[in-house]
């Protein structure tokens, strides 16, 4: 932790000229925080939610009108993992930063991967502990952003999916915020030496039998020693894609909304005879809504034919992942789309 240019002057004047701090600051800043919202650092232990901590350590003496807490929840994916978790304690209470470090036991099933399974039972349960308003803050940086694109294009994704992450988006009233989205690894690492700060470093970020780690080591120094703007080129073409799917979901609001019912289902009369591209769109929309998990084309096009286009009386089923989405006739006699999630969790 950086102490020295620090100050409890809650106006905002820090003196602090780390132009990475200057960056965290402009985009907390940017989100329109309100006194005493909560904010919450999300701690991996790795070096960039590590800088993460320390830039929000820094803001936090000189706006100290808003609540901080800092999580890190364990699922023991790994056997060092409970040193780990006693690492990020001590660091935080060597800076007197509010902690919360509990082990999460995540459920494992047959159609997803551990590391999924993880990551969405981590998010449910930091949405379980934060306030309503909480913002979060989480360490994804540039080369994550450049890898989730390119796995996001191998396996066929449309526009939403190589949006890849964003900065900033909303889940009900919490937000969550990726400060260094656009900040390399390597200026990240650079921070965390100057700094000397605490970190972790996993070995099995150096497995590239997993996809995520082929693309750090062994593809993408090659792409960006071949074409060096490669990078910045992926995120142009991240940001163009979040575009066309914001300007998709502002065209399809107001002609899908009208016909979500109060309990979440979907009317589709309507839909009978529109094209194959609009029932896409629509299905896609609604279970966005519905916070569901977006299924593959060919899970989006099972559903698209069996809820749309049969004609008997049944009540057909279509499951995957998490999801169901049944055939339900309405008393009016439309059909009604409705979807149920199973938790794929528990703590």
């Amino acid at each position: 932790m950086n102490d020295a240019t620090s100050t409890k002057d809650s106006k905002g004047d820090s003196g602090n000229a780390d132009p990475l701090y200057t960056l965290f600051k402009q985009r907390l800043l940017a989100t329109k925080l309100e006194p005493r919202q909560q904010i919450i650092v999300c701690l991996g232990g790795g070096a960039d939610s590590q800088t993460v901590l320390d830039l929000t350590d820094q803001f936090r003496h000189e706006f100290p009108q808003f609540n901080y807490l800092a999580v890190h929840l364990d699922h023991a994916f790994h056997p060092s993992s409970g040193a780990w978790a006693q690492g990020l304690v001590d660091d935080c209470q060597r800076r007197n930063f509010p902690m919360i470090c509990e082990p999460l036991h995540v459920a494992s099933g047959s159609r997803i991967s551990k590391e999924a399974a993880g990551r969405e039972a981590r998010y449910q349960r930091l949405s379980e502990i934060a306030e309503a308003d909480a913002l979060f803050l989480l360490g994804q940086h540039r080369n994550d952003q450049i890898e989730t694109f390119l796995l996001q294009l191998k396996r066929g994704a449309g526009p939403k999916g190589l949006a890849a992450m964003a900065m900033h988006s909303y889940k009900g009233d919490q937000s969550w915020l990726r400060p260094l989205l656009d900040v390399s690894k390597e200026d990240i690492y650079r921070y965390a030496h100057a700094h000397q700060l605490f970190w972790v470093e996993d070995d099995t970020n150096y497995d590239t039998s997993i996809e995520r780690n082929f693309l750090r080591h062994e593809v993408v120094p090659k792409l960006e020693e071949r074409w060096p703007h490669f990078g910045q080129a992926v995120l142009r073409s991240a940001q163009l894609c979040s575009e066309t799917q914001q300007l998709m979901e502002e065209l399809l609001e107001d002609r899908v909304k009208p016909h979500i019912d109060s309990h979440g289902n979907l009317a589709t009369r309507w839909l009978q005879q529109a094209s194959e591209q609009l029932q896409r769109g629509v299905l896609r929309y609604w279970l966005q809504t519905q916070q569901a998990a977006i299924p593959s084309f060919a899970q989006l096009e099972q559903l698209r034919t069996q809820m749309l286009l049969t004609t008997n009386d049944a009540n057909p089923c279509v499951e995957w992942a998490n999801c169901s989405v049944q055939r339900m006739t309405a008393d009016n006699k439309d059909r009604l789309l409705v979807l149920t999630k199973k938790s794929r969790w528990r703590v």
